[in-house]
C-alpha cells in the first residue's frame, strides 16, 4: 500500500530534522527556547510511535509465513544494522571528538549488546518488540495482555533504562497489529480521511497547546501519540489520493531505514563543515544540515546499491528508484 510508504516519508523527514534541529541547539547555534523547542515538542510527541505502529503492520503476514523465517530476517534486518551502525556511528565521533556534540566514549561501544546509544534505541526496542510478538503470535489474546501489562508498568515504575522504553513502545506494535482493517476502512474512503486528519489535528493541538514541552504525564503522553500518528496516516492516504507527484515521498519512505542509520552522521559533519567555513545564519544552517541529513544517505545508498552492498550495510535488498 503506497500510503504506508507516505507515511514513513512523513515520518523520516520529520525524524531527520528534529535531529538536525537538536544538534544546532546543543551546539548553540539554535537557541534552546522559542520556536526550535516547540517544534521539537511537537514532532517528539508521536514521530517514533508512528514508526513502531506501522512495523507493526506486516508483522502477523510475515509469522504467518513462518515464525523461524521472520525471526532471521529481522536479525539481519534490524539487530545486524543495530550493532553495524552503532559502532560505525560510534567510532566516528570519538575520531571527530571536539566537533561533534555528545561525545562516544570506548566503553559506550563496549556497552551497545544492553545500552544503545544515539538513535539506534529505536532498532534495538523494535528488534525485541518484534522477536516478543513473533513467539507469542498467533495469540492475539495474549498480546493485547502483553501490551497492558507494558503500559501499566511502565505508567507507574517508568525510568530511562532501555528495558522500560521497550515496555512504552511495545503497545504501539501491537496497535499496528491490530490495525489493518481499520485503517483500511479509512484508505477506501476520502471523507473519512478529511474529517479524521481534521479532527485528530485539531484534538492534538487542543491538548499539546496547554502541555508545554515536555508532556510528561503518561496519559497525555500516549493520547498525543495516538492522535498524531492517525493524523499522519490520514494526511498519507489524502496524499496517496490525489494527483500530486508523490513519488519522492514515496521514494523516500521506501530508504527510510538508509536514511535513518546515516543522517545523523551526514547531518553532524555538514553542521561541523558549515561552522568551520564560518556560515552561521541558523535558519540557512537548519535548512543545510536537513538536506543533508534527507539527500546524501541516497547518495551513498545508491552508491552501495552499484557495489551490490546494500544487505552487508543493513540496507535489506535494493530498492528500485
Amino acid at each position: 500500500m503506497k500510503w504506508i510508504d507516505l507515511a514513513r516519508g512523513i515520518g523520516i523527514i520529520l525524524v531527520v530534522y528534529a535531529h538536525a534541529a537538536r544538534g544546532l541547539v546543543l551546539s548553540k547555534a539554535l537557541p534552546p527556547t522559542g520556536w526550535p523547542i516547540d517544534i521539537d515538542t511537537v514532532i517528539y510527541a508521536f514521530h517514533m510511535p508512528l514508526f513502531f505502529v506501522l512495523a507493526g503492520l506486516n508483522i502477523e503476514r510475515g509469522v504467518a509465513r513462518g515464525r523461524r523465517d521472520f525471526i532471521v530476517n529481522k536479525v539481519q534486518t534490524v539487530a545486524w544494522p543495530y550493532f553495524l551502525w552503532s559502532l560505525l556511528h560510534g567510532g566516528l565521533k570519538m575520531a571527530s571528538a571536539g566537533y561533534t556534540n555528545n561525545a562516544i566514549t570506548l566503553s559506550d561501544l563496549l556497552w551497545i549488546p544492553l545500552v544503545p546509544i544515539e538513535q539506534y534505541w529505536f532498532l534495538y526496542v523494535l528488534f525485541f518488540c518484534q522477536l516478543a510478538i513473533a513467539l507469542i503470535l498467533p495469540r492475539r489474546w495474549l498480546l493485547v495482555v502483553l501490551a497492558m501489562a507494558g503500559v501499566f508498568v511502565w505508567w507507574f515504575f517508568a525510568n530511562p533504562s532501555i528495558f522500560f522504553r521497550t515496555l512504552h513502545y511495545l503497545p504501539y506494535v501491537v496497535i499496528g497489529i491490530f490495525a489493518p482493517p481499520f485503517l483500511g476502512w479509512i484508505a477506501g474512503r476520502a471523507p473519512a480521511q478529511w474529517i479524521i486528519a481534521a479532527g485528530v489535528w485539531l484534538a492534538f493541538a487542543a491538548l499539546i497547546l496547554p502541555v508545554g514541552p515536555p508532556a510528561h504525564q503518561p496519559l497525555t503522553i500516549y493520547v498525543l501519540a495516538l492522535l498524531g500518528l492517525l493524523g499522519t496516516i490520514a494526511i498519507a492516504m489524502m496524499l496517496d489520493g490525489t494527483r500530486l507527484p508523490m513519488q519522492w515521498l514515496e521514494y523516500l519512505g521506501r530508504l527510510s531505514m538508509p536514511i535513518f542509520l546515516m543522517h545523523t552522521i551526514f547531518s553532524a559533519a555538514t553542521r561541523a563543515g558549515l561552522k568551520l567555513a564560518g556560515f552561521t545564519d541558523p535558519i540557512a544552517v537548519l535548512a543545510l544540515v536537513t538536506a543533508a541529513g534527507l539527500f546524501l544517505p541516497l547518495i551513498a545508498y545508491r552508491i552501495a546499491v552499484t557495489l551490490n552492498i546494500t544487505r552487508l550495510l543493513g540496507f535489506g535488498a535494493p530498492v528500485a528508484r
